[in-house]
């Protein structure tokens, strides 16, 4: 096997924390005040550790402008980071504005809902362009 590069190598150490947090939390999920969304949380971080990982593996095989590189790298470990501290916090306050299933009979205070509602709907749009990156990188012949 040959060495792994420094942008791969940062991924994957970035997912296998992010899973290893999630482990975890998955013992705390029945003590947050809305364990429903404790379970959430927990798994994203589980899910979103392995997938950073994934990418880290596969990453070598993209083809990006060193630019790109590093903005793709960083929107996918600031997205799924972000999404998970979203729903945490969410398990912890019970902020639901944004998240209606899971937050179902749960509610925060109004600065609470919006901060939680930033989090997980900024994530989201952060980690969708780190995975467009990456994508557009695996897919592309030659960078620009």
């Amino acid at each position: 096997m040959g060495a792994m590069s420094q942008a791969s190598k940062q991924l994957v150490v970035a997912g296998a924390i992010l899973f290893l947090l999630g482990l975890l939390q998955g013992a705390a999920v029945p003590y947050v005040l809305n364990p429903r969304m404790g379970l959430s949380a927990h798994l994203t971080a589980v899910q979103g550790g392995t997938a950073i990982m994934v990418v880290g593996a596969v990453w070598g095989w993209t083809r990006l402008s060193l630019q790109w590189d590093r903005i793709g790298r960083w929107a996918t470990i600031a997205g799924m980071y972000g999404l998970w501290l979203g729903l945490t916090l969410s398990a912890a306050t019970g902020a639901s504005d944004s998240l209606p299933i899971a937050g179902k009979g749960y509610s925060a205070g109004e600065a609470m809902e919006t901060a939680v509602s930033v989090a997980v709907a900024g994530s989201s749009v952060v980690l969708v362009a780190g995975w467009a990156i990456l994508t557009i990188g695996l897919i592309r012949k030659e960078p620009n």
